[in-house]
């Protein structure tokens, strides 16, 4: 195309001209290079698949495309990667369009990470705020409804109960107050050798868990980390201690780098018993979970939301009878040469 409109250039969203058969990239503006990471004449020569994350295909990408070429207006959320590895999600709004005198499909591309884990976090809060606390209240007050005056031992024991349900009362409240935190994670500036640090965090478990059979693997790759990148390493290892007998336990932490050399890999395989489905769900499946149908947990949550504010992702390779293997995705730090 020979020409676009010079006001392209001006405007606070990133903008893409297709070609309405094959998808391609024709232009783009200043601002999606600042949203992609690529130099516009980079992203003219790219299939969208190449910067899409891999639940996207370029096949998607292309029907969409000329579905809007039709006539049938787009509309969605896309997440990306940046040359950087960092992953990101984006709204697009797909439609016709017309420059001089030849049809194409105009994409119109807004950053929406911020909206994504600010909806998060609100979910956990009300997932927290409508059943957890609101059913450990229900149970303290039964429990106060069946004291008898006239039976100590069963009082005794109404109260130990009383008192082991204000306790998990409290560290819910703990649980608020680290996912208001992690609403605070800004883009990190430190960067750090991603192995040295997971070595560290097995190395600490092992001695505290001797009965259980551990292999430590990883190779120096350097990224950039706000220290709760620790904090969620430590959860999933937790999670395998605590959640599985220790007798025959085998638990494997690994650090190597993705295929593409843009990303530190970090899994935790265990061989304990499944995570179970209603626990994982609502992360692998990306849905609202129902106030009445999920577990008690957040804590995958909570290494959720601070793996995707790193750019990153978390995945549940396989959870089965066998092993379970949960992989965390960062971006690389970028060297200086680079």
């Amino acid at each position: 195309m020979d020409e676009v409109p010079s006001q392209f250039e001006s405007m606070d969203v990133g903008i893409l001209i297709h070609d309405p058969h094959t998808g391609g990239i024709l232009y783009a503006n200043h601002y999606a290079e600042d949203i992609f990471g690529y130099a516009k004449d980079e992203l003219q020569d790219m299939d969208i698949s190449t910067f899409s994350s891999e639940s996207f295909s370029q096949e998607e990408a292309v029907q969409r495309i000329r579905a809007a070429a039709d006539g049938h207006s787009q509309q969605f959320e896309w997440r990306h990667k940046r040359p950087t590895g960092e992953l990101f999600w984006v709204e697009v709004r797909l439609s016709e369009v017309t420059i001089d005198d030849e049809l194409y499909v105009i994409a119109i591309v807004r950053d929406i990470m911020e909206y994504k884990m600010a909806l998060r976090h609100l979910r956990v809060l009300t997932r927290i705020t409508r059943h957890n606390l609101r059913n450990k209240l229900n149970v303290i007050s039964g429990f106060l409804a069946e004291f008898d005056v006239d039976d100590k031992d069963a009082d005794q024991r109404i109260h130990d109960r009383i008192t082991r349900n204000v306790t998990e009362l409290l560290d819910l409240t703990q649980w608020i107050d680290t996912v208001r935190s992690a609403t605070r994670i800004t883009t990190p500036v430190e960067t750090c050798d991603i192995a040295q640090m997971v070595h560290e965090v097995g190395e600490r478990y092992r001695r505290e868990n001797e009965a259980i059979t551990w292999q430590l693997e990883g190779e120096e790759i350097v990224v950039a980390a706000d220290p709760k990148i620790k904090t969620a390493v430590e959860e999933l290892v937790e999670n395998a201690v605590q959640h599985n007998p220790h007798d025959g336990l085998e638990i494997t932490l690994a650090v190597t780098q993705g295929e593409d050399n843009e990303q530190a890999l970090i899994r935790v395989t265990d061989t304990g018993q499944p995570i179970p489905d209603i626990e994982i769900e609502p992360i692998v499946g990306g849905y609202d979970p129902d106030p009445l149908e999920h577990g008690e947990g957040i804590g995958l949550w909570e290494v959720q939301t601070i793996i995707e504010a790193h750019g990153g992702r978390l995945s549940v390779r396989e959870n089965s009878l066998e092993r379970t293997v949960i992989e965390i995705a960062l971006p690389r730090a970028r060297q200086q040469d680079e």
